[in-house]
């Protein structure tokens, strides 16, 4: 399965208008990915930075779709109501750390944090799991570039799920939920039942540079895991730092424990 060939957001704002809500698919488009709503609320969202507001934007890990009306707290900022294109904005600060909240019916309240940096956040598309029926529940994200990651889940012995193979049925109903291929994500893979005694790996490619072995693009590139497990926000990770590869080897799960590993390499 050849992965589809990314263009730029620009392209999609060529294309034509739309409103938010309408048919406008968030799965992967045929341009690869990109679509008309996610450039134009990348566009809106950037519309605000020159306005002097520090935006967020808060999607559904299953599908990348917007979430309205959620609540965010932010300890020392303000509490917020997602808008229709699941975004919050505040005025701009000093720079800092600091934890939101999130919180919804039907989603997991999950907290994260988050750094303003140069009165901005550079890293501001977060992507939030729906309630959770299986065992494990692994959500990527990341920035603008590269554009395309790709994540993956390994049974030692077993299946290899990813956008090659995205779904296990002879164990553990393990599924690739969504493929990205124009940056910020999300990928997210559903694991319904891990196997006691199985041995899994979880490490993320970077796609765009696959043929790059020194590449510094996915170090800087922000990516962060989340793990969900019991309807709870269980480990987060963030990729490594001014490291040089293609691969992150973001964690194992044996015996149905999260052992970090947070190496990137070729």
């Amino acid at each position: 399965m050849m992965k589809k060939t990314s263009v730029l957001l620009l392209t999609a704002l060529l294309i034509g208008t739309t409103t938010y809500g309408q048919s406008a698919d968030w799965t992967d488009s045929p341009f690869g990915g990109t679509n008309v709503e996610k450039a134009m609320i990348l566009s809106d969202m950037a519309l605000m930075k020159l306005n002097g507001l520090i935006p967020m934007r808060f999607a559904n890990a299953l599908d990348g779709r917007p979430i309205p009306g959620a609540t965010v707290n932010i300890p020392g900022i303000g509490v917020f109501i997602t808008d229709d294109r699941g975004i919050i904005s505040f005025p701009q600060r000093e720079d800092g750390a600091f934890t939101l909240v999130f919180s919804k019916d039907g989603f997991i309240t999950t907290s994260i944090p988050f750094k303003i940096q140069v009165s901005t956040v550079i890293n501001n598309w977060f992507s939030v799991s729906p309630g959770l029926e299986g065992d494990f529940r692994f959500v990527l994200d990341w920035g603008e570039r590269p554009a395309d990651l790709d994540i993956h889940f390994e049974k030692e012995g077993g299946y290899h799920i990813s956008y090659r193979n995205m779904r296990s049925l002879t164990d553990g109903s393990a599924k690739l939920d969504r493929d990205d291929t124009s940056g910020y994500g999300p990928e997210t893979i559903t694991v319904e039942r891990a196997e006691a005694g199985g041995r899994y790996r979880l490490y993320v490619i970077d796609y765009t540079n696959r043929n790059v072995p020194n590449s510094a693009a996915l170090s800087r590139s922000g990516a962060t895991i989340r793990v969900y497990r019991n309807n709870q926000l269980l480990d987060t990770f963030v990729s490594p730092t001014e490291n040089l590869g293609n691969r992150w080897n973001v964690c194992e799960i044996v015996q149905n424990r999260v052992v970090p590993v947070g190496t990137i390499g070729r």
